[in-house]
């Protein structure tokens, strides 16, 4: 294979005169054939092993230390003497080539497109040498959004859904992200498939999400990129709920006892806020009293997130409960925390928020949380200047175990509800003394403004 380097070597020999044709581009070379992929036992060095590992030791050298254009030039040399060394020398022929061509297309040079053909070239001797493998597939159409081949994002859209339907678990969070928000949308924004594709896709890979959260297998990536879908998804026409009932009507009547369905068109509705339709409304009833089939705490959690969005904060608050007493999700149980403290602090159920913070896991969150719920009670329980001036010096308290979590602006608010020393004096209570904080019946040190 003649790589990117070796041409502009070349190139600079021959002083730009013969400056040849590219290759032939990926897609009118790569053809994605039926072999099978290749399972590999052992590095194979080739009739050669001695120059193999000795370029295989300078590329790997020289690729550690990121001088790219040296690994490049002893990579092409490993790969002509051993190419079915193992799959990992095409994927590091990928990485290697990758960073060389964003290089020389952030310097606008001319020669870019010879390193973009060459990172193509790879991946058919890839396949060539290990088959057509579901990672292979997933690398490249990773590749081709990171070297903003738009051209070609309809066949990276393609193989990314190939390898999401046929072997989803292989797909890293960054995967799911690449899939939908760049080549899904592209997809979707140039007419090339319809809302119902989109929305299939969503539920697909909110799926995959979910079960990498579940297996807490880097669970806050795949939770950041659960929140980036429906962020997306929100953006696009697809999302309106007349367009939701639309589609999921005819989803769910072509299989109405297909239960983990309805489960799924019940959850994408109440997400979506589509919580008046009269099909949420039979599902609703469906999903919460089939005797046959039991809400799961998923179910429950749905229902509750559209009473809690409509302000029924009693019926909310009573589903809530219900899906934390069958839940073993302690990622939906944290939400439901959350959801469950902000409907105490909007009844001001000052002390039932405060021991609501208590049960998350995030200590700063807890301490912020409980900062707020006690600047709250103020107003309602600081009978005098005196009592209000402690219950700040408590907020303040919790505030600063908050890690930077406590908005600023409030946390001087609080400190300018404070009384003054002058007041203090007036009082005979002394600044730095340990008081008990009325309502509370906690001990803080007051504090003064001054």
């Amino acid at each position: 294979m003649t790589v990117g380097l070796e041409k502009e070597n070349m190139i600079n020999k021959m002083k730009m005169k013969n400056l040849f044709l590219l290759t032939t581009l990926l897609f009118g070379s790569i053809v994605i054939n039926s072999q099978d992929c290749s399972s590999v036992n052992s590095d194979n060095y080739g009739e050669d092993s001695v120059e193999c590992r000795k370029n295989f030791s300078l590329y790997t050298g020289y690729l550690r230390q990121k001088n790219f254009s040296d690994a490049a030039l002893f990579w092409t040399k490993t790969q002509n003497k051993c190419p079915q060394l193992k799959p990992n020398l095409y994927a590091n022929g990928a990485y290697i080539y990758k960073k060389i061509y964003n290089q020389k297309a952030k310097e606008k040079s001319s020669d870019a497109a010879l390193y973009k053909d060459t990172l193509y070239q790879i991946y058919d001797n890839w396949i060539a040498n290990f088959g057509n493998c579901n990672t292979t597939k997933a690398a490249l159409a990773k590749d081709i959004i990171l070297v903003k081949d738009q051209k070609n994002f309809s066949k990276s859209y393609d193989l990314y859904k190939e390898v999401m339907e046929k072997d989803p678990s292989i797909l890293k969070s960054a995967d799911i992200k690449y899939f939908f928000v760049y080549t899904g949308m592209y997809m979707l924004k140039t007419g090339k498939i319809e809302c119902e594709e989109f929305l299939s896709n969503y539920e697909s890979l909110s799926s995959i999400c979910e079960n990498n959260i579940n297996a807490d297998n880097n669970a806050s990536k795949f939770i950041s990129v659960q929140n980036i879908l429906d962020k997306k998804l929100g953006e696009t026409p697809c999302a309106s709920c007349d367009k939701l009932e639309e589609i999921y009507t005819n989803k769910y009547n072509s299989d109405p006892e297909n239960m983990e369905k309805t489960r799924k068109i019940f959850s994408s509705l109440s997400n979506n806020k589509c919580t008046e339709s009269k099909l949420y409304l039979t599902l609703l009833d469906k999903v919460l009293n089939d005797p046959n089939n039991p809400p799961t705490a998923k179910d429950l959690f749905s229902a509750a997130l559209a009473d809690y969005r409509r302000k029924d904060f009693t019926k909310a608050e009573a589903r809530f409960k219900r899906s934390l007493s069958i839940s073993d999700d302690e990622a939906l149980n944290q939400k439901v925390y959350e959801i469950l403290f902000d409907i105490a602090f909007t009844k001001k159920q000052f002390k039932k928020g405060f021991d609501i913070a208590g049960k998350l896991t995030d200590k700063c969150a807890t301490n912020d949380k409980k900062a707020r719920i006690v600047a709250a009670s103020s107003s309602t329980h600081g009978n005098s200047t005196f009592d209000k001036s402690l219950i700040y010096c408590l907020a303040l308290k919790y505030a600063s175990n908050s890690c930077g979590k406590t908005n600023a602006s409030a946390v001087n608010s609080w400190k300018g509800q404070l009384l003054p020393k002058s007041e203090l004096i007036m009082l005979d209570v002394a600044s730095g003394s340990t008081q008990n904080v009325p309502y509370w019946g906690q001990s803080v040190e007051l504090k003064t403004r001054d």
